[in-house]
C-alpha cells in the first residue's frame, strides 16, 4: 500500500471505527480479495468487542498489499459510507454525489440495530475540515488532529441502590448511545457560520466511545431531513442502557415561552420541545423507562448581561477572548396569546378506569445557558460549554452520577469562563444515572 494510503487510513482511523459495521465489511472485504476465508477469523471472535475487532480490521487493511485501498473504497461506497471514501480520497467521483441522511454509528456486540438497506443509506457524518473566517492571520483550516483527547477515567466498581433513591441500570455492554445533531453552515452563508463546532463533535465522539456509547452523528440538516431523522431513530436505537441527544446550532428565544426555536441547515426553525417530543413514552416506547440525556448548546435569546466582578484573578490557562454567540433575537413563529387554557382545565382527564401513564418520563435536559440568555463559542477551541463538559464527564464520570455532573460543569464553566450560566430540567428523572465508564458486568 502507497504511504498516502495509509496515512489517509491513519487519519480517519477514528472514523472508520465509529462509522462502520464490522460483519458488513469483513464480507465485503473477503468477497473483494482483501482478506482469505481464514485471515477473517479473528474478526468473528466474539469473546472480543466489536470495536476491538474493527480496530484490528483497518490496522490489517493497511499491510494488505497496493490493491488493498482501492478495494476498501469500494466496499465502503457499496455500503453507502460516501462521506468517508470522500474523507480517504479528495479526488473520489462522490465528491459531487448528493449527500443523502443517514446516521454513522459505532457497534459493540453482535447485535444488529441497522439493517444493510440502513447501511446503504449513511452520510452527513463526515467532520469537514473548514474555512477560518475569523482571523486572515490564522491558519485556513483546523486541524483535527490536534483535538485535545481526555484521559477518561474508568470505574472500577459499580454503584448499588440507595435507600430513596434508585438507579437506572447501567452495567451491561449496551451502555448507551449518543446522537450528535450539529447545524454549522447554513444556506446562502445567511447565518454565520459556527466555527469551533468541529472540534466539540470530535471531543464528544471520543469522549462517549472511551465510556462504551455508541455515537451517531448528523451534519447540517434542513428541518425535513431532521425531523425524518428523529421519526427513523425507533428504528436504530434498540436495547440500550441509556441515550444521550446532542443539539449544538444557533438558538433563538420564543416569546412568552420557555421553548426555544433552533435554526436547521435550510433557514427553517424546530424547537426544542418539538424535538424531545419524538422521544416521549407515546412517540418512542422502547425507551420508557431508560433514562433519556438532552443536552442543547444553543443560545436562548440575545441578552448578554454580566457583572463586573471586584477582583478576578488570570489563570495561565486564561480562555480565548474571541467568543461568539450562538444565536440572534428572533420573532416566535408561535403566538400563543390566544390560547384558551380554560378548555384544557375543563377536559382535564378524571380519575382513571384503565391504568394510565405519564407522557414524558426519564429525561433530563441540559442547556449550556439560560433562558433568554446568549452561549458563546470560542472558533478554535470549541464552544465553552462543551468544552467544560468532556473534561468534567472524563474526569468524574467513575465516580458522580450525571445530576452531579452537571453541577460540576456549571460550577467549572463559571471558574474558567466567569460569565455563562448553564441550567438543567428535569422530567421526571427520579433516579440516580451512573455511566460507570468502562465497567460491565459479565
Amino acid at each position: 500500500m502507497q504511504d498516502e494510503h495509509r496515512k489517509a487510513i491513519q487519519n480517519n482511523f477514528a472514523s472508520l471505527v465509529e462509522q462502520t459495521d464490522l460483519d458488513h465489511m469483513v464480507s465485503a472485504l473477503f468477497e473483494k480479495g482483501v482478506f482469505s476465508e481464514q485471515m477473517i477469523e479473528p474478526y468473528k471472535d466474539l469473546s472480543k468487542d466489536a470495536r476491538s475487532r474493527k480496530r484490528q480490521l483497518y490496522m490489517d487493511i493497511t499491510r494488505r498489499g497496493p490493491d488493498a485501498f482501492r478495494n476498501l473504497l469500494d466496499a465502503l461506497s457499496d455500503a453507502g459510507y460516501w462521506d468517508l471514501v470522500r474523507e480517504l480520497d479528495p479526488n473520489s467521483s462522490l465528491h459531487a454525489r448528493t449527500k443523502i441522511s443517514a446516521p454513522s454509528t459505532s457497534m459493540h456486540n453482535e447485535n444488529q440495530y441497522v439493517s444493510i438497506k440502513t447501511e446503504k443509506e449513511k452520510a452527513k457524518t463526515r467532520v469537514d475540515i473548514v474555512k477560518n473566517d475569523w482571523d486572515a492571520n490564522d491558519s485556513d483550516t483546523t486541524d483535527l488532529n490536534s483535538v485535545p483527547h481526555y484521559h477518561v477515567v474508568k470505574s472500577s466498581k459499580f454503584f448499588e441502590d440507595g435507600d430513596d433513591i434508585k438507579l437506572y441500570k447501567t452495567r451491561g455492554r449496551e451502555r448507551g448511545i449518543i446522537v450528535v445533531f450539529s447545524y454549522i453552515e447554513f444556506l446562502n452563508n445567511s447565518e454565520t457560520y459556527r466555527k469551533g463546532v468541529d472540534v466539540d463533535c470530535q471531543k464528544l465522539k471520543y469522549l462517549f466511545s472511551e465510556m462504551g456509547f455508541r455515537v451517531i452523528s448528523y451534519k447540517d440538516l434542513t428541518r425535513d431531513e431532521t425531523v425524518k431523522t428523529l421519526e427513523n431513530l425507533k428504528n436504530v436505537i434498540f436495547g440500550v442502557e441509556c441515550v444521550f441527544i446532542v443539539v449544538s446550532s444557533h438558538g433563538y428565544e420564543r416569546i412568552d415561552s420557555s421553548d426555544t426555536d433552533i435554526r436547521c441547515k435550510d433557514l427553517r426553525l424546530i424547537s426544542i420541545y418539538e424535538i424531545i417530543e419524538y422521544f416521549s413514552n407515546k412517540k418512542f416506547p422502547a425507551l420508557h423507562g431508560v433514562p433519556k440525556v438532552f443536552i442543547f448548546q444553543l443560545c436562548r435569546g440575545s441578552n448578554m448581561e454580566f457583572i463586573d466582578s471586584p477582583i478576578r484573578f488570570v489563570s495561565p490557562d486564561e480562555p480565548s477572548q474571541q467568543a461568539e454567540p450562538d444565536g440572534l433575537p428572533v420573532v416566535s413563529q408561535s403566538d400563543l396569546s390566544g390560547l384558551d387554557c380554560r378548555r384544557y382545565i375543563d377536559n382535564a382527564p378524571k380519575t382513571p378506569i384503565l391504568k394510565r401513564d405519564r407522557l414524558f418520563s426519564d429525561i433530563l435536559i441540559a442547556h449550556s445557558t439560560l433562558p433568554g440568555k446568549v452561549s458563546y463559542r470560542d472558533p478554535k477551541d470549541g464552544s465553552w460549554y462543551i468544552q467544560t463538559l468532556c473534561e468534567v464527564f472524563a474526569a468524574r464520570a467513575h465516580d458522580c452520577h450525571v445530576d452531579k455532573l452537571f453541577t460540576l460543569v456549571d460550577k467549572h464553566l463559571h471558574d474558567r469562563f466567569h460569565i455563562q450560566t448553564s441550567s438543567v430540567d428535569k422530567w421526571g428523572f427520579n433516579k440516580r444515572l451512573y455511566l460507570h465508564p468502562g465497567l460491565y458486568e459479565e
